[in-house]
């Protein structure tokens, strides 16, 4: 199998997430955001322009967008598209991890490193999704491996393939991918006293290259007369690091909580690899420990707490943990139980989870009687009735045979086999929550009003919300050219209309927007979500 390893990991990613990456709707905000950039690119012919609503968006630069938009041209407008790029980028993040880790440690690291980023929750998940990041954190990551081999061999080369991978990561999200690297090596320079420090020539060769490349969108937005948006994109960049941007805050340890829990079963191992001084270090592992902690320290600085603006400490994790488990196979895994026996105990807690979250997704009135959840709307969407069925515990029972499985092996010491029921057993789970509870939790906290939009995507109407944001109506409304209208709130419900308007609001806000908007008609009400309508005041004349 390990002559053609290349080929497994492509069938494994392909066999794991194609068959779920179309079986949910896109999640508000992020995975909608982009794809419905993508969608309107395809609608107005124009790729080069990034828009929401029809209207410049600055947020974000467009190569992921255009990925999708190339994805969904096609596969269709559908959540298979949206989803289909990560799908590929697991593919290349798995087969660089395997070809770097051969390359500095071998043929068992490579595919310790490459197999266990594959069974890590959230690592897995994000493959699974529509954002941004598994490019964006590929690009850096390749970025950053081929200056280090340029800093180690002074190789123009390699800073060229560096600067070129950095300029496609600034493409995919911004400036930050700079940031990521220049951070990531001044601490890699700092504790190596300037050993190996690039020649003038090389970093010349990097920075020119990154510029070329990175700068390629904004080039784009000069020749076709719109600058102003490269200031609101720079606006937007720094406002994230200075204030708490769209209620996504939290305490200064989020980050390191997301990291522990959410890189399991790798963040277990990189605690053994730092507990366990018979690993020896090298030069690559003080790479990675910048690329950990300075990742981690910044994005628990910035006020703006999201669970992927730490995704790119996914690769120093796992490559942490697999230097352990490789230390132990080397070992003949003459080594203390004790950090297996933590992460079958995790196992025991996640799988009371799965268990608890598959039940309750088809029983939702148990947590409204006993437990007081103040929120109206999520209160009035667990009200709601879900179908059920046993499938939903599918990802319990998995892993509850895994920890049999596992523990089994572990006790007679068939470390191996251990290793490997751990991890297929995990990734089997995973794909089984992807298939039988992320829908249910879908449609509990959204399936409502986007069945509303679809059901209504086909009239010449206007779609917007009230009191919330989302992008869900732009995207599963099919929204057109010129419906830019919705843009003012204010407008859309007392001016002058042409079309009729669906207005989407949530239930504990609807008396408030009933009372300021009159001339609104509540035509339903389902999962917390209630739809309102307001109908054409303009007769056509002969009528």
């Amino acid at each position: 199998m390990i002559k053609y390893f290349h080929w497994f990991i492509v069938l494994f990613v392909f066999l794991a997430c194609i068959p779920t990456i179309g079986s949910s709707a896109l999640f508000d905000w992020d995975e909608v955001n982009f794809a419905e950039c993508a969608r309107e690119m395809i609608v107005s012919k124009d790729y080069f322009n990034v828009t929401i609503n029809f209207q410049a968006f600055w947020e974000k630069p467009p190569l992921f967008i255009w990925m999708q938009a190339l994805s969904m041209l096609i596969f269709g407008v559908n959540e298979f598209a949206a989803r289909f790029p990560n799908v590929i980028a697991a593919v290349f993040t798995l087969l660089a991890l395997y070809r770097f880790g051969k390359e500095f440690f071998g043929e068992k690291f490579g595919i310790a490193w490459s197999a266990l980023y594959a069974c890590s929750i959230l690592p897995f998940m994000y493959f699974n999704s529509g954002i941004i990041d598994p490019w964006f954190n590929y690009f850096i990551f390749c970025g950053i491996i081929q200056f280090y081999k340029g800093s180690l061999q002074q190789s123009t080369k390699n800073f060229a393939w560096a600067g070129l991978f950095i300029g496609l990561a600034i493409l995919t999200k911004g400036p930050v991918g700079l940031i990521l690297i220049g951070g990531a090596f001044a601490v890699y320079f700092v504790i190596n006293r300037f050993k190996d420090f690039p020649a003038i020539k090389n970093i010349i060769v990097f920075l020119m290259t990154t510029l070329m490349i990175g700068s390629l969108w904004f080039v784009l937005l000069i020749a076709s007369g719109h600058k102003e948006i490269i200031q609101e994109f720079i606006t937007y960049q720094v406002r994230l690091f200075q204030t708490q941007d769209a209620g996504h805050g939290g305490p200064l340890y989020y980050h390191w909580l997301i990291l522990l829990f959410g890189v399991f079963p790798a963040s277990f191992f990189l605690i053994g690899y730092l507990r366990n001084k018979e690993i020896k270090r090298t030069s690559l592992d003080i790479i990675m420990h910048g690329m950990l902690w300075f990742t981690l320290i910044l994005f628990s600085i910035v006020k703006t707490k999201i669970v992927h603006y730490s995704s790119f400490c996914y690769f120093p994790i796992t490559y942490f943990g697999a230097r352990f488990v490789i230390q132990q196979w080397e070992n003949g895994f003459k080594t203390n139980k004790r950090i297996h026996y933590f992460i079958l105990s995790f196992l025991i807690l996640l799988a009371l989870i799965f268990g608890v979250l598959g039940y309750l997704v088809g029983h939702t009135q148990l947590i409204i009687d006993n437990i007081e959840v103040k929120d109206p709307f999520a209160v009035q969407a667990m009200k709601e009735t879900y179908k059920w069925s046993l499938l939903q515990l599918i990802p319990f029972v998995l892993l509850i045979a895994t920890i049999i499985l596992s523990f089994n092996y572990l006790k007679k010491d068939f470390y191996m086999k251990y290793f490997l029921s751990l991890g297929t057993g995990l990734i089997i789970s995973l794909v089984s929550i992807n298939s039988f509870v992320v829908p249910k939790i879908e449609d509990i906290s959204q399936g409502a009003a986007i069945d509303f939009y679809k059901r209504h995507q086909h009239e010449d109407a206007y779609f917007t919300t009230l009191g919330f944001k989302s992008y869900a109506h732009l995207f599963y409304g099919n929204v057109k050219p010129g419906n830019e209208k919705t843009q003012n709130e204010q407008e859309l419900a007392t001016g002058t209309l042409l079309k009729p308007a669906y207005f989407v609001v949530k239930i504990q806000q609807k008396d408030e927007f009933l009372n300021n908007y009159p001339e609104l008609k509540q035509i339903g009400a389902k999962g917390g979500f209630v739809f309102l309508k307001r109908s054409t005041n303009i007769v056509c004349s002969g009528q």
